[in-house]
């Protein structure tokens, strides 16, 4: 039998090995890793992926090696709507998408996306700013967090043939992305009838001859190498191609508060200056796709810019209600002081 002084002491001992077990285990818990997949169609080499192994780096330091960052660069992780399956299914957690990714998950928010909508950098970043509050809330209900709008920039026209007029559209085979309904209502309501293709099927496309015309930011097509199979880019930019860092809500909860401060505020930091350094990045690759031989055809003037501007006006009226609501797209021209 034990002795009433060696249960005492024996308890004793038990409650100082307990407690320090709990204080190893929240010391475990405090230490543990989170590798955040993040996937993204820019290519390796990129402006967006050399800042996003930049952000990784700083994310590391900042939180001891408890956070950190996987890119999947160049589409390897599948189109943006085979990203947005996988974050899902959870395969995935975080991606930088384009409006046809994030459109998937928040329709609405496509109307940052009409054509010809932004007369310049300043109205892209006063609507982007006023109109955060409202898009971050409606994402968090759909089982996202949206970290930080992303700059894509200014989507221009890359074809054989010059297009200098609406109508000079008409018999181009011009390249759509899939599942994108902007893409598709704005060449419509130019008179064409374009060809949808996942992004990552355009290279191909385009050397089987299979599609002329494309669109993209001049340092994306740069980057994709689209531009060698064409002649002639326009000056007059389609639309401003907006995008946002999206984040599993499910994932994002799981990490511990100091490291979602840690990721948010790095994020934002870090596409903020990748902003400023894109919109430098877009005026020397139009310098270089005009070396390479490409013709930049002017913005155009009087009745032929009101015919491109009248497509905006066109698409705006075909998909309210359809994508957004009309308060939406009324906030947005309040905001543009178009009203």
């Amino acid at each position: 039998m034990f002795s009433r002084k060696s249960i005492i002491l024996f308890s004793w001992l038990l409650g100082i090995c307990f407690i320090w077990c709990l204080g190893k285990t929240d010391c475990v818990f405090a230490g543990q890793q989170y590798m955040i997949k993040v996937a993204t169609v820019a290519p390796e080499g990129s402006t967006w992926i050399k800042q996003l192994r930049k952000l990784d780096k700083g994310i590391r330091k900042k939180s001891g090696g408890r956070l950190g960052l996987r890119v999947y660069a160049g589409g390897i992780a599948g189109d943006e709507l085979d990203v947005l399956k996988k974050i899902r299914i959870g395969q995935i957690h975080c991606a930088a998408f384009s409006g046809v990714g994030f459109g998937q998950v928040l329709p609405m928010v496509r109307v940052l996306d009409l054509p010809f909508l932004f007369r310049n950098d300043e109205e892209t970043d006063l609507v982007h700013r006023k109109m955060r509050p409202l898009f971050a809330d409606a994402f968090r209900k759909r089982g996202f967090e949206l970290i930080s709008w992303a700059e894509v920039g200014n989507a221009h026209l890359f074809s054989k043939k010059p297009v200098r007029k609406v109508k000079d559209l008409s018999g181009l085979k011009v390249w759509a992305w899939s599942g994108d309904p902007i893409a598709k209502e704005t060449f419509s309501a130019m008179g064409v009838n374009p060809i949808p293709l996942a992004i990552t099927d355009v290279t191909t496309a385009l050397n089987t001859g299979m599609i002329d015309t494309v669109y993209a930011p001049p340092l994306g097509a740069l980057a994709l190498q689209w531009h060698t199979s064409m002649n002639y880019m326009t000056a007059l930019p389609l639309a401003h191609s907006t995008g946002a860092i999206l984040i599993s809500s499910k994932y994002f909860k799981k990490l511990p508060c100091d490291l979602s401060d840690i990721l948010i505020t790095s994020f934002q930091s870090a596409v903020k200056e990748l902003t400023l350094i894109l919109r430098e990045q877009t005026r020397e690759s139009v310098r270089l796709i005009r070396e390479s031989g490409l013709s930049i055809t002017p913005v155009p003037i009087g009745s032929d810019l009101d015919e491109f501007y009248s497509v905006h006006d066109r698409v705006a009226r075909k998909l309210t209600c359809k994508i957004y609501p009309k308060e939406v797209l009324d906030r947005v021209y309040v905001i543009l002081k178009r009203q």
